[in-house]
């Protein structure tokens, strides 16, 4: 048996999350303050909070991809000047005013899950991606354990949180990211080939999938890691048979070449309106080599929590805690739409206590969570420079309860197990 269905802890299913009056008075709140900010953007753009230019702006650059492979223009895809420049030709009749750079920075793997959405046109298929990626994530959260009341209110916080709303204001991916983690998480203990499957399909997002190959190895999960690795290479080959090798053969060069010394443009309109530990800390006003220092150190923990997490005998809703606040924590780049994953763990943090009343300070460090994107970009607002250490915290919180566990009695919940 390997190690994460046999040395766990049964993962207690927890009651429905009941938060204090204030904590849910100000949760809704701030839906309902980015759902405002979702429908204005419609119209008057930064009319409230951010000016988010129009609706869909990042899946402008995934759409304009597809399109310009489609339409026999892929060299577009590795100038950031012209791919931007044929952005804002593209949806002038969109965009509030032009886009200053928008690269396309994602492996051709990602276009083979772009082709579906490509005849749809740009608002149809902006649309049915959220709704699709959305669904799968409604799917991933359902657990046999949970009653169907539980389950509400999960997918009512992972689906109404302000990092879920900014998510689709900007046409981002957290949904599809959540649903790969999640699912491919809990898949382990009963299917592992299965899940493994559907964690390599992270690799269309690489600085999400990092952490995979860790968290498998220190599991034992070695049929998973291989079938991770299957299904990597099957997204891999597949874009190179659909468009063509050359698109990774002139992919690679670029990626090495950001790697060793980005552009100047992408760290100054897209990594530095980010909330990675790197942006976080130049904005603090510490040198970049500094800050990519403690990117890395944060790479680092991040790698050595998912091992200890993965090695213990925390339940699987622990597991996912930590993988998902270590996804984010890791992340050389990340935006207040991934911050969803955070509310995710913290959500599944709240139930595995096993108790309807938490203390106040869990409710407290919870709302802190949810409400970083309303305080986002870092950029703008310095309140949420430091965010990472929150992200660290729940890392930290998890870990300790496994410390706790270890060496104790293994005491079976009455409630059954989570499978």
């Amino acid at each position: 048996m390997n190690k994460l269905a046999g040395a766990a802890v049964p993962s207690i299913t927890g009651p429905i999350l009941r938060p204090p009056m204030v904590v849910f008075i100000a949760g809704v709140v701030t839906s309902f303050y980015a759902v405002a900010l979702l429908v204005t953007t419609i119209h008057h753009p930064g009319k409230i909070g951010f000016d988010h230019n129009t609706l869909g702006t990042d899946w402008m650059v995934f759409y304009g991809a597809i399109r310009a492979v489609l339409d026999g223009h892929a060299e577009l895809l590795f100038d950031g000047d012209r791919f931007t420049a044929f952005l804002n030709s593209s949806f002038a009749d969109w965009l509030s005013q032009p886009l200053a750079f928008r690269p396309w920075a994602y492996p051709p793997s990602f276009l083979v899950m772009l082709l579906p959405f490509a005849p749809l046109g740009f608002f149809g298929s902006y649309v049915a991606f959220q709704l699709v990626s959305a669904g799968l994530l409604a799917l991933a959260l359902r657990s046999r354990s949970d009653g169907w009341a539980a389950y509400g209110v999960l997918l009512a916080i992972a689906l109404l949180c302000p990092g879920a709303v900014i998510n689709v204001i900007d046409g981002q991916l957290v949904f599809l990211v959540a649903a790969l983690i999640v699912g491919g998480l809990r898949l382990l203990d009963s299917r592992p080939v299965l899940g493994g499957l559907v964690l390599g399909l992270l690799t269309f997002k690489p600085q999400f999938c990092i952490l995979v190959p860790l968290a498998l190895i220190a599991a034992g999960q070695w049929r998973a890691l291989w079938a991770s690795g299957l299904s990597a290479l099957a997204l891999a080959a597949a874009s190179g048979l659909i468009f063509g090798w050359d698109l990774w053969l002139r992919w690679f060069p670029v990626i090495i070449q950001n790697l060793i010394s980005p552009d100047a443009k992408w760290i100054e309109y897209g990594r530095m309106w980010g909330n990675s530990v790197y942006t976080c800390t130049v904005l603090l006003g510490a040198p970049q080599r500094l800050a990519s220092a403690l990117q890395l150190a944060a790479i680092l923990f991040a790698a050595a929590s998912v091992v200890v997490a993965f090695r213990s005998r925390l339940g699987i809703k622990e597991k996912m805690v930590v993988f998902l606040a270590a996804t984010v924590l890791a992340a050389p780049h990340s935006g207040p739409y991934d911050q969803a994953l955070l509310v995710v763990a913290a959500a599944y943090w709240l139930t595995v206590a096993g108790s309807a009343v938490q203390p106040s300070w869990c409710w407290t460090f919870a709302l802190m969570l949810w409400l970083v994107p309303t305080i986002s970009p870092p950029a703008l607002i310095a309140a949420s420079r430091f965010a990472p250490l929150l992200t660290i915290a729940l890392i930290v919180l998890v870990l300790r309860r496994q410390r706790a566990t270890e060496g104790s009695p293994l005491r079976l919940s009455p409630v059954v197990a989570e499978r």
